[in-house]
């Protein structure tokens, strides 16, 4: 019984360095082809989130990509002295301002998705499309439960 629940948690073990392994890889050569573009992989999370749902307010941007509020407030003034974002006053609430993607955001779209595309392409070689689709689903579910997990210890 000692050895079934040292294995159980082996495999536990390998798979939460497996998750840490490939997002700390893909980030890297992120990171490396977003500078080709002469962005950040910082900037580039903050414009693919404005190109989800454009229009947020730093607050939201800063809690979709689980960053602190002065860091992301220092990437959007880069990006918007680049040219990239502009921001705007709220039309319901004038002391909330909301980030909104410029024109210029276009010259560098159809880069950003051909490299996602580029990156994810090798680093998914061989995985057929059912395994992703369970390996999705799996991540999804453990995000819920860790996202319940923190909510229900805020409370």
């Amino acid at each position: 019984m000692v050895q079934s629940a040292k294995s159980e948690l082996a495999l536990e073990r390998d798979f939460a360095w497996a998750v840490y392994d490939v997002q700390r890889l893909i980030g890297r050569v992120f990171d490396r082809r977003m500078r080709e573009l002469g962005l950040t992989q910082a900037q580039g999370r903050v414009l693919a989130a404005l190109k989800r749902t454009d229009g947020l307010t730093q607050t939201e941007i800063a809690d979709t990509l689980d960053m602190e509020r002065a860091p992301l407030g220092k990437l959007v003034d880069r990006l918007e002295e680049a040219g990239f974002v502009r921001r705007a006053l709220d039309s319901e609430d004038r002391r909330v301002r909301r980030v909104f993607l410029t024109p210029k955001f276009e010259t560098v779209a159809v880069e950003m998705e051909n490299l996602g595309e580029s990156i994810f392409g090798r680093a998914l070689e061989g995985v057929s499309r059912s395994v992703l689709q369970l390996t999705t689903d799996t991540l999804t579910r453990i995000k819920s439960n860790l996202m319940a997990h923190e909510a229900n210890r805020l409370e």
